[in-house]
């Protein structure tokens, strides 16, 4: 026993040295990669502080810029008509004659607007004003350049004037749209005489007339439809109408209501 211990003893004693040899070595290349990585972080530091540097001297050169504001949305000019005189020339006319109040009502025959009015205010305004005679109400074509088959439309109602059949032709159009492209079929479903009806389409017979409408709203600076003029109809001449007020869009009835009663008392 005592034998083996002297051979193992030895081996104990050395095998120690090498593990604390090892263990110095070690802590040794420890505290040295720490001593390198407070190094590259006092680098890094001085390096982050003259980029800010930099930094902000290059912004204090930079003037000043103003946040950007978008423009406020434009509303649509107003349009004074009170006191303009005009002509409705040949337009029809719906009510009584001994009204001098008048509604005219600038419209598009595609427009979408101008047929949901029709189709929903205008009978009220008839059934409120025009049949009690309190006013008459006349119609101003006025197709713009975006609905290319509101003109024909426009000429296919005065069309359809011709055997008596202007308003009914003109609710026609304004109810049902979609067709505008065979007008035809509007005047056969009025019982129009259809070749008299075909024959006014084809010669262009009121192409002029509906021209003329247009000048006529670009002169009084209307450019939206549906517009409504409410005027007063002049004693010597039941053509010529004098401005009072107007408005603007498919309105529901409370406006017509608020601006034809207050020129009733006037």
């Amino acid at each position: 026993m005592r034998q083996l211990f002297k051979y193992i003893f030895p081996v104990i004693l050395v095998l120690f040295a090498v593990c604390f040899v090892f263990a110095q070595t070690n802590e040794s290349d420890l505290r040295r990669e720490l001593d390198e990585i407070k190094q590259n972080q006092r680098e890094m530091q001085k390096d982050l502080t003259e980029i800010k540097a930099l930094l902000s001297k290059l912004t204090s050169q930079i003037p000043a810029q103003k946040p950007s504001q978008k423009p406020a949305p434009q509303q649509p000019p107003q349009i004074d008509v009170e006191g303009i005189e005009f002509n409705i020339g040949d337009n029809p006319v719906l009510g009584s004659e001994s009204s001098k109040l008048i509604v005219v009502e600038f419209t598009d025959y595609q427009c979408p607007f101008c047929g949901r009015y029709t189709r929903e205010t205008f009978q009220e305004v008839r059934k409120q004003y025009v049949d009690k005679g309190q006013i008459r109400y006349a119609v101003i074509d006025q197709p713009l350049p975006i609905h290319p088959e509101a003109p024909k439309a426009a000429e296919a109602s005065h069309c359809a004037e011709e055997q008596g059949k202007f308003w009914e032709m003109h609710e026609a159009l304004m109810a049902n749209q979609d067709l505008l492209k065979d007008l035809s079929s509007y005047a056969k479903a009025l019982k129009l005489n259809i070749r008299q009806f075909e024959d006014c389409l084809n010669m262009n017979k009121y192409r002029d007339a509906v021209n003329n409408d247009m000048e006529l709203a670009k002169e009084l600076g209307v450019t939206g439809v549906p517009g409504f003029i409410i005027g007063i109809v002049d004693e010597t001449d039941p053509r010529k109408v004098k401005g009072i007020s107007m408005i603007r869009g498919a309105m529901p009835i409370v406006a017509f209501q608020q601006e034809i009663d207050a020129a009733l008392k006037r």
